[in-house]
């Protein structure tokens, strides 16, 4: 019998489940959140010490952990995930040399970076010169070092250890699928602390070779996870995640900010705005008000960035092309997102929602610590090199 906790550092709260495997099945023993005072974290990067550590001190007396161990998930967005296609090699080779192949990609020095991959499978191809090679697909997943560190040590502060950090897209698409809500199985995640993008639109990268697009497609979902700050767009196929991309400053709190700024509410009225009326007009009408006006402006932004994503990531991948979105995060439960989405992406979509989903997932506020907490998930290292 074990017990696991995952932690997740959002911008709103911090939140933490634990939960009890025994015999292979897992049950949720406890679970809790603690509100976060505004700017204390921003795009998953801790600004106030102080007011975390206060913060998770609670969340603990809440929680009662069995252990202090805990799985962290990161979603910053300077955590670049970008899909690649390299000569074959053997696992233990591509994860020696990998470092060395990816150093001109990074943001940062290669030596202040954490570095990991998620493999996509394999392939052989015909190069330009007519010469058959024998390729390997991986996500690349790469973090400044600080910006881990930063979360690890607020986790320190509160006296809990911090076992491994994977990326908050794949702990929330595990988490899905340890909540049946999955439609693909639940992805193994990289070894070690964090993982992200397929590049971003507009950035030039490889082209999938002839022979894969010319593949039968299978089977995608999007997955766009609205949060305060950040918004992430995932690409699961039946095998796990194809792309991730994280965008900082198109969340929920870019309305609150507008509101707050351009009609001098304050932020509790506006946000109090944002749950009670339908600020959204109708998809293809005009605003009758100014609120609509700013919500209308607040929405298009982030969704004009969410196509030119899914844009990007089928022009590279065709074959995973999503047929279908899942809306989640607290932003997501804005009245007629799902609506404008639907028509600015041109596909089917269904809304999360605020649970319960089962007997693991009682709020969907959980569904990445459930994650970090479902099978699959090695322990790792969190900031070791490789």
């Amino acid at each position: 019998m074990a017990n696991l906790v995952g932690l997740e550092i959002g911008t709103s709260s911090v939140r933490a489940v634990e939960v009890r495997t025994r015999r292979g099945a897992p049950t949720l023993r406890r679970h809790a959140r603690v509100p976060l005072p505004p700017r204390a974290v921003e795009a998953g990067v801790v600004r106030d010490d102080d007011a975390v550590a206060h913060a998770l001190r609670e969340l603990v007396g809440t929680l009662q952990p069995k252990a202090r161990d805990v799985r962290l998930a990161v979603g910053s967005a300077s955590v670049l995930v970008r899909q690649l296609e390299l000569d074959w090699m053997s696992d233990e080779d591509l994860r020696r040399s990998l470092r060395y192949q990816v150093a001109d990609l990074l943001p940062v020095p290669i030596d202040d970076a954490n570095i990991d991959h998620l493999p996509l499978g394999e392939d052989t191809i015909v190069d330009e010169d007519g010469r058959t090679r024998r390729i390997t697909r991986i996500l690349l997943v790469a973090s400044a070092r600080e910006a881990v560190d930063g979360l690890v040590r607020a986790a320190q502060s509160a006296k809990l250890r911090v076992l491994s950090a994977d990326l908050t897209a794949f702990a929330a698409l595990r988490g899905l699928g340890a909540a049946g809500l999955g439609p693909a199985p639940a992805p193994q995640p990289a070894v070690t602390p964090v993982p992200t993008l397929v590049g971003a639109p507009g950035e030039e990268g490889e082209r999938l070779p002839a022979s894969a697009v010319a593949a039968a497609p299978l089977p995608a979902r999007a997955v766009l996870d609205v949060g305060a700050d950040t918004v992430g767009v995932t690409v699961e196929g039946p095998d796990g995640p194809r792309s991730v991309r994280v965008a900082a400053g198109l969340g929920g709190e870019l309305l609150t900010r507008m509101l707050v700024e351009q009609t001098g509410r304050t932020r509790d009225e506006a946000e109090d705005l944002k749950r009670r009326t339908r600020l959204l007009p109708v998809p293809g009408a005009q605003p009758v008000d100014r609120d609509q006006a700013l919500a209308q402006e607040a929405v298009s932004r982030m969704l004009a960035e969410v196509r030119a994503t899914l844009d990007f990531q089928v022009s590279h991948d065709p074959r995973h092309s999503p047929t279908h979105m899942l809306l989640t995060g607290g932003g997501s439960l804005l009245p007629g997102l799902a609506e404008h989405c639907r028509a600015v992406v041109g596909l089917p979509v269904e809304v999360l929602g605020d649970g319960p989903h089962g007997p693991l997932l009682p709020s969907s506020d959980l569904v990445v610590p459930l994650g970090l907490c479902s099978p699959g998930l090695p322990a790792t290292t969190t900031g070791g090199r490789r």
